[in-house]
């Protein structure tokens, strides 16, 4: 017993200081990038000078995830709008106006990459959505202000699926007979930031579908023997389930 709790003391240390240099890194990271991008001449003015013209957005930023960081820089603590958009003081003063005199992360994901360093290099893999690239923005799916998201994702309560479906249109049916993985979220099926994989898959071949088609008398799958097929390609390219997101023609997605 004595022996159990000098492990797990020692693995309770080790991940306190794994996460404290993580968090050191991430502080140090957003303060380099504050002030390679704020205006000469701005100040921090405080959350409550940009809710005279955004009182919406400062409402509902006191219920987001991001509304509980702060970044000590010299002589203050930045935190709340200030914390993503910089020193508001030239902004305000210049009666606000869209990229007047303030960082604009919709612009410059930098500001998002500060913090989430882990997606910056998803999107640098050889299948990503074209956010380096200029094409795309993080808020293009997530609000960071918003108080309606997801505990562990800023996307949207009416379903994860939404923020997807804005721009493939062809994958949200209704389908007569629907895939039931796309009420798992288009996550189990897509690394959504960037992946190794053709068309993003969190997967190859047909060890995709296998994390959830996989039978105790493989390679019996859905009553038949799937031996050759599986041999000819994946599940959807061998030519068989084609219709991936759901059809309106086969139950077993063949067309």
């Amino acid at each position: 017993m004595h022996r159990k709790k000098i492990i797990l003391s020692v693995l309770i240390l080790a991940c306190a200081f794994f996460f404290s240099s993580c968090r050191d890194y991430d502080i140090e990271v957003l303060q380099k990038v504050l002030k390679d991008h704020q205006m000469t001449g701005a100040k921090y003015v405080g959350s409550q000078t940009c809710a005279m013209c955004h009182e919406k957005e400062v409402k509902n930023f006191k219920l987001a995830a991001h509304e509980r960081v702060a970044i000590p820089m010299e002589g203050v603590k930045v935190e709340g709008c200030e914390m993503c958009h910089g020193p508001g003081s030239l902004h305000a003063e210049n009666g606000g106006g869209k990229g007047n005199k303030i960082i604009n992360p919709k612009k410059n994901p930098e500001m998002c990459f500060a913090c989430h360093m882990e997606k910056k290099a998803e999107f640098s893999l050889p299948h990503h959505h074209p956010v380096l690239e200029g094409h795309m923005s993080c808020t293009d799916c997530h609000d960071p202000h918003g108080a309606n998201a997801r505990p562990w994702s800023a996307t949207s309560m009416e379903d994860t699926n939404e923020k997807c479906f804005k721009c493939h249109k062809q994958q949200r049916g209704p389908f007569a007979f629907e895939h039931l993985a796309l009420r798992e979220g288009c996550t189990s099926c897509h690394k959504v930031h960037g992946a190794i994989n053709d068309k993003m898959l969190v997967a190859r071949d047909w060890s995709l579908c296998l994390r959830c088609h996989g039978e105790q008398n493989f390679p019996n799958v859905g009553g038949s023997n799937h031996a050759t097929r599986m041999a000819q390609g994946t599940c959807w390219s061998g030519e068989c389930h084609v219709a991936v997101h759901g059809s309106n023609f086969d139950k077993h997605l063949r067309y």
